[in-house]
């Protein structure tokens, strides 16, 4: 099977990039839209930004007159009979896709592939009136088209394994890397893409930490571009909402993948982020995030005792560095400092945890029992003098960072546990799809898969939450010792 003609059954923002990009790839592109006007639009947008790309020297000089040559305005669905694959990017009405795949079956041949570019419904459900389901599949493709360079090929029980090859030899064609995915709420991005988000509104919830300590523990900490609160906020609260509902329910309530007071309550207030000029965060003129705290004008002097955990060389090893008896310093994984005292017979007035997990780059995070008085804000000022980023935050089973990213490497090996794709798969698409620093399995790795279940398995135990139920995939491997990528 070969592409030379593609058709694109919708013209919004999403059917004219996928247009786009098919111009670009060198095909004959079939656009159809019940709406005239849009189409015009979409026509008139494609060029500009092709005309654009030539002008950069991007495109070679005379492409944009052969794109004009290359795409056909489609007046009725028939116009797309000649078409080897058709993309549909219309409304996310179940029912008004079902009728358009129906329709589409009498006019294309019997071996056409037949795509929805869904971002939420079931391509099973949407093939429901086909009368050959095997050549139906998803490409949801990522906005901005021409600028995302992720597809994901969602595969339905009915799709053929040839159909599934040739849609990814289509991505490909079109410049996309893309990745197999198993037909299931949330695919495989916005489903793994709930830890983040969800994780971090637990915190918040619990008052653990505010929105902008918790993004700057994750960006300055982890290296992810975004926080969860300003991600949130850039794509809508309402929008992420809608989607961990649905797939918290496709899930059968999985408590793994359950949303917040908070969340519902940010999203019935209208308080969507960016787009209302307000949500977690405010986006009026010169409104800016709060940075990470400094570093007093006069140097704070602490002389501790160093207890239980690993990775104290990075404080340790610094000039200046001097023991004592005032503070004890531990490095929990997985335990808040109250749990940790208890355990290990400490005075929680004067003993101060400490999430050693970014110290390489120099980030920390602080904490103290209840009843500690000022001590973490003073070591936090002391190890600030030193040279390090300091968070404080209220006490916490595993901090901030071992939360979120243990629940990230969870939730990765969740779907590697369930098909949904591959741990290759599953990392490269978070890289592509959301600026993932590490892919989910990759975490686990990076962490290890010992160390992420032991956080995950003391998070289940303090909370008595099942929301922290480690993965099947990640207690075996760690059990076992083995990397979190060892295949079934």
């Amino acid at each position: 099977m070969n592409l030379n003609t593609l058709g694109v059954v919708g013209a919004g923002p999403m059917g004219a990039g996928i247009a786009q990009i098919g111009l670009t790839a060198d095909l004959t592109v079939v656009l159809f839209d019940v709406n005239a006007a849009a189409l015009d639009k979409a026509a008139n947008d494609i060029f500009g930004h092709i005309a654009r790309m030539e002008e950069k020297g991007k495109l070679a000089e005379g492409f944009t007159e052969k794109a004009r040559n290359n795409l056909v305005l489609a007046k009725d669905l028939s116009d797309l009979a000649p078409c080897e694959v058709v993309i549909e990017a219309i409304v996310e009405r179940l029912d008004i896709k079902q009728k358009v795949f129906a329709d589409l079956e009498a006019v294309v041949s019997p071996d056409t592939l037949l795509a929805t570019n869904t971002s939420s419904l079931s391509v099973a459900a949407i093939a429901a009136n086909c009368s050959h389901k095997e050549r139906v599949c998803g490409l949801h493709f990522f906005n901005p088209v021409p600028l995302m360079k992720l597809v994901e090929v969602v595969v339905a029980p009915a799709t053929s394994s040839e159909m599934a090859d040739f849609a990814e030899k289509v991505s490909r064609q079109i410049g996309k890397t893309p990745v197999t995915v198993k037909d299931a709420p949330g695919f495989l991005v916005n489903l793994q893409g709930r830890a983040l988000a969800l994780e971090g509104l637990a915190i918040a919830q619990e008052g653990v930490a505010d929105p902008a300590t918790i993004d700057r523990i994750l960006r300055d900490g982890a290296g992810f571009r975004m926080g969860p609160f300003e991600l949130m906020d850039l794509t809508g609260i309402d929008v992420n909402f809608a989607a961990s509902t649905y797939i918290y329910e496709g899930y059968q309530h999985d408590p793994r993948l359950k949303t917040t007071t908070l969340h519902e309550l940010m999203s019935n207030a209208g308080l969507f982020g960016r787009k209302t000029g307000r949500g977690f965060f405010d986006y009026s003129d010169g409104a800016k995030a709060p940075p990470s705290p400094a570093a007093p004008a006069t140097p704070v002097t602490v002389k501790p005792t160093i207890g239980e955990g690993e990775g104290w060389e990075a404080i340790t090893g610094l000039p200046g560095f001097a023991a004592g008896d005032e503070v004890t310093l531990i490095a929990p994984i997985g335990e808040d400092t109250a749990t940790a005292c208890v355990r290990l017979g400490l005075d929680p007035k004067t003993t101060v945890a400490v999430d050693l997990t970014a110290a390489e780059i120099r980030h920390l995070t602080v904490m103290s029992a209840v009843g500690g008085g000022d001590a973490a804000a003073k070591v936090a000022d002391w190890l600030r003098g030193l040279g390090f980023t300091v968070e404080v935050i209220q006490d916490s089973p595993g901090f901030v960072l071992q939360r979120i990213l243990g629940m990230i490497a969870n939730l990765g090996c969740e779907l590697a546990q369930i098909g949904v794709s591959t741990p290759q798969d599953i990392d490269l698409a978070m890289k592509l799809a959301q600026n993932y620093p590490k892919g989910p399995i990759e975490i686990a790795d990076w962490l290890g898969t010992a160390k992420v279940f032991t956080i995950m398995s003391r998070l289940q135990e303090i909370t008595g939450s099942d929301r922290y139920r480690p993965s099947l995939w990640l207690r075996r491997r760690a059990q076992l010792r083995l990397s979190a990528y060892e295949p079934a």
